[in-house]
């Protein structure tokens, strides 16, 4: 009796002792891996080390445009496998993506038949004025090349556009995605920045030996399989860029200026964040900004803004002063470092 208690006292000693080793081991790898930082090809990083993307994190883009070239034609086929995988990489980085203008156009008509129809009832209709325009609009143009004498006329072609991105290379049976995703301020429809990705897919070679008739070598021969591959991988590589860029913003020297690019009923947010050495409590003059002749011109203050929240690239605000509807999206937010009187409408 006394034996078998020792060697159930003992085997519950060694289960009790791997699942110590179990638990503490699995902490450490998960925190590893969720402390890494994004991780991105030296190639790619140098590519677009002179980029700044001057847009903060959530803002809304929109994907105006999407195009797939193989041998410079385009080929509409590949849309429906690429958009889904963009819009995941947008949203990985922190991106709100909204309706397009046709999306926008229906969902418009189908709210206004519904508040004139006398059969639904009008308050499980969302209020007037909730949709929200984007404030960045996106085109992405991805090429695939299928052997390095395409791509280096492709690259040839671009550094005759003065864009230079060497660093890419294919090897033999390999196929390369190269991604150009181009940034383009909404307001004034200008080009503010653009940013390249690139991978590559390869024919997977598997070698069966021992056999009656001497090894085997099966290989896999599918182009699109390939370019699928290289889309994906090239379109991770994006997101993790993304976040970088995202996080290389300096922090503004001075009174800090930012926009306001967010208004709720009761709550303001604005395009400057910690980054910009935003502090919860911090306040800023609202300064409305208005055509005047062939400029824009930021007028007097007409309302006052507390931070509230503070993250990384913007701030959501209450306003102390003033009307929140007098407020318009594209106006200045300035911090108030010395008390100053806002112009409020009474």
């Amino acid at each position: 009796m006394g034996r078998q208690q020792t060697r159930v006292l003992g085997a519950k000693c060694g289960v009790l002792i791997f699942a110590l080793v179990l638990v503490t081991a699995l902490p450490l790898s998960l925190f590893a891996q969720n402390s890494k930082a994004p991780s991105v090809p030296k190639s790619i990083l140098e590519a677009n080390a002179s980029v700044k993307l001057g847009i903060p994190q959530g803002a809304r883009v929109m994907l105006r445009e999407i195009v797939v070239l193989v041998d410079n034609y385009p080929d509409p086929s590949f849309r429906a496998f690429v958009e889904p995988l963009l819009k995941a990489a947008l949203t990985e980085a922190g991106f709100t993506v909204v309706a397009s203008p046709q999306e926008v156009r229906r969902e418009a008509e189908e709210r206004r038949f519904e508040r004139e129809s006398e059969e639904i009832h009008k308050g499980s209709l969302p209020p007037k004025g909730t949709i929200l325009r984007e404030t960045v609009e996106l085109k992405a143009t991805i090429h695939l090349v299928r052997s390095g004498r395409q791509l280096g006329m492709l690259l040839g072609e671009l550094r005759r556009r003065r864009i230079d991105i060497g660093g890419f290379y294919i090897r033999k049976n390999e196929s390369g995605a190269l991604v150009f995703l181009e940034v383009i301020d909404n307001a004034t429809l200008t080009t503010t920045a653009q940013l390249v990705s690139f991978a590559t897919d390869k024919d997977e070679i598997l070698t069966i030996t021992g056999t009656p008739f001497g090894a085997l070598v099966l290989g896999r021969d599918n182009q699109r399989q390939r370019d699928m591959n290289a889309i994906r991988a090239a379109m991770g590589h994006l997101s993790n860029l993304l976040k970088l860029k995202l996080a290389e913003r300096e922090p503004i020297k001075g009174k800090v200026l930012g926009k306001v690019e967010g208004i709720t009923a009761t709550y303001i947010v604005i395009n400057v964040g910690r980054l910009d050495g935003v502090q919860k409590g911090m306040n800023f003059a609202v300064h409305p900004v208005r055509k005047v002749g062939d400029e824009l011109v930021a007028l007097p203050p007409i309302a006052k803004l507390r931070v509230l929240i503070v993250n990384d690239t913007n701030s959501v605000c209450d306003v102390v002063e003033g009307d929140v509807g007098s407020i318009n999206e594209g106006d200045e937010a300035r911090e108030v470092i010395k008390e100053i009187v806002a112009t409020v409408k009474k």
